[in-house]
C-alpha cells in the first residue's frame, strides 16, 4: 500500500488530540481486591460525562481509554452529530485504573501499588457505573486499543448488561510483538540513572522519553515512515515522546504491563472460543488494515469467534494510530461513519 504523505495532505497528524469539556467527577468505590492479589482500601474511579441520561437510563455509552490515554482520549468523536452523538446518547468516558483521576501508583504507593489487569479495570468501572448511575443496561461499550480490551472484557463479564460493543484496533489477547515492545519500553525507563531501582526522587524523564521513541514506530507503518517528510515525522514522533515523558514512571510501567497481560481467555483455561462464546451483544470489530502493533489477522479471527460480529477494516497507512481522531483525515471519517451506522444514527 502506498502511503499518503503527511507532508502533502494538509493534515497535521502530530497535533494534540481534541479536548471536549464535560462534567468531571470521581467515585470512591471502597475496598477493592485485585485478581492477582493485593487490596486497595479505597479505590477511586474517575470519569467525565457528556450529554443527558434519559429517564429510562437506557441511552448511556461507556467509553474506555487506551493504554497511554485517559478519559479524554476519544473526545474527537464526541459531540452533537459526531460518532458518539451527545444529542442521542449519554457518554460516560472513564479513566481506567492506573491513570488520570483514577487510583494509580503515583498517588503514593509507587512500586507497592498492586499489579492489576484489564479485568480489574472492568470490575472497578462496573462498580462505579452501579454506584453513580444505577444503569442496568448500557447502550454500548466502546474503546480503542486497550479500550477495546476493556470493552471485550465487559462483554464477557457482564453480557446481560451490554446492548452493543465497539472494538477499535482490538485484540482478544496481547500478542508477542506487543509484549516485546512493552518489555523494551520498560527497560528503557529502568536504564535511566534517575530510576534508582524504582525509588526515584525525580522522574526518570530521559528514560520515559526513550520509551516513547521506542514505541512510536510500532504505532504506524514502514510506508508511513518512509513517505513522511523528515521534519513532519519528527514532529509526530516527538509528540509521542513528550506524552510518555508526562507520565509518572511507575504509572507508566504498571499500566503498560497491565495492557500486555491482556488475555480474555485466561479465566477459561486458555480456551478462546469458550471465552468469546460469552459475548452476546452485536459487536463492531474495527481493526486498522495496516496495524502491526495489534495485527489485523488476530482481529479477523476474533470476529469469527463472536456470534454477532460486524467486521470493518480501517483503510490507509496509519497503522495502529488510524483510530485516533484527526480532523479531516480519511481514517477518522471512516471510523465515525462505521460507528454511527452500527449504533443506528448514521445514514
Amino acid at each position: 500500500m502506498t502511503a499518503q504523505s503527511p507532508a502533502s495532505d494538509g493534515i497535521d497528524y502530530s497535533a494534540s488530540a481534541p479536548f471536549v469539556q464535560g462534567d468531571e467527577a470521581t467515585c470512591n468505590i471502597g475496598r477493592f481486591g485485585f485478581e492477582a492479589g493485593g487490596v486497595l482500601e479505597e479505590m477511586t474511579v474517575g470519569y467525565v460525562t457528556h450529554g443527558v441520561l434519559n429517564a429510562k437510563r437506557d441511552n448511556a455509552i461507556l467509553l474506555l481509554p487506551g493504554t497511554a490515554n485517559t478519559r479524554h482520549s476519544a473526545d474527537g468523536y464526541i459531540g452533537p452529530g459526531k460518532a458518539f452523538d451527545t444529542n442521542a446518547y449519554f457518554i460516560i468516558a472513564v479513566d481506567a485504573i492506573g491513570a488520570g483521576t483514577s487510583s494509580k501508583p503515583s498517588d503514593g504507593l509507587g512500586a507497592r501499588f498492586p499489579a492489576y489487569n484489564v479485568r480489574d479495570m472492568v470490575r472497578a468501572e462496573w462498580a462505579m457505573v452501579q454506584a453513580i448511575f444505577g444503569i442496568t443496561r448500557l447502550r454500548a461499550v466502546a474503546g480503542a486499543s486497550m479500550g477495546s480490551f476493556q470493552a471485550l472484557e465487559w462483554s464477557v463479564l457482564y453480557p446481560e448488561m451490554i446492548e452493543r460493543a465497539i472494538l477499535i484496533v482490538p485484540a482478544a489477547c496481547a500478542g508477542q510483538v506487543f509484549k516485546c515492545i512493552v518489555a523494551t519500553a520498560t527497560q528503557a525507563v529502568q536504564l535511566d540513572p534517575s530510576w534508582n531501582g524504582g525509588q526515584y526522587s525525580s522522574q526518570p524523564a530521559a528514560g520515559l522519553r526513550m520509551a516513547g521513541r521506542v514505541y512510536y514506530p510500532w504505532t504506524v507503518t514502514d510506508d508511513w515512515i518512509e513517505h513522511a517528510a523528515p521534519e513532519r515525522l519528527e514532529a509526530e514522533a516527538a509528540s509521542t515522546v513528550e506524552r510518555a515523558a508526562q507520565w509518572d514512571a511507575w504509572d507508566f510501567i504498571k499500566r503498560y504491563q497491565a495492557s500486555a497481560s491482556h488475555d480474555v481467555s485466561q479465566p477459561f483455561a486458555g480456551d478462546m472460543a469458550r471465552a468469546l462464546a460469552n459475548v452476546q451483544a452485536p459487536t463492531l470489530v474495527m481493526p486498522s488494515a495496516t496495524d502491526r502493533l495489534l495485527p489485523v489477522e488476530a482481529a479477523r479471527q476474533m470476529a469469527q469467534g463472536i456470534r454477532h460480529a460486524t467486521y470493518a477494516e480501517i483503510p490507509g497507512p496509519r497503522g495502529h494510530l488510524a483510530w485516533r481522531a484527526v480532523e479531516g483525515s480519511p481514517e477518522t471519517r471512516f471510523v465515525s461513519t462505521q460507528i454511527a451506522r452500527f449504533l443506528g444514527t448514521g445514514d
